[in-house]
């Protein structure tokens, strides 16, 4: 959502600007805003695990299906 978003405001802005269409403009700045909005009010994601590896030393992730 949030690539259709700012793909639109750059649009609106670029052909708002250079054509002096108010409409595409307008839909820039409102397309705009709106990511601006939901990027202040998306959680960032948090850490859950941190750890410095040495040379040599190896890191395996694995998903473990859940017992029945």
């Amino acid at each position: 959502m949030m690539d259709v978003l700012l793909r639109l405001a750059r649009t609106g802005l670029r052909r708002g600007i250079r054509t002096g269409s108010r409409r595409w403009l307008m839909t820039g700045i409102t397309a705009g805003l709106l990511a601006l909005v939901r990027r202040a009010l998306t959680e960032s994601p948090k850490t859950v695990y941190r750890a410095e590896l040495k040379p040599g030393e190896r890191l395996e992730i694995r998903t473990l299906p859940p017992n029945p």
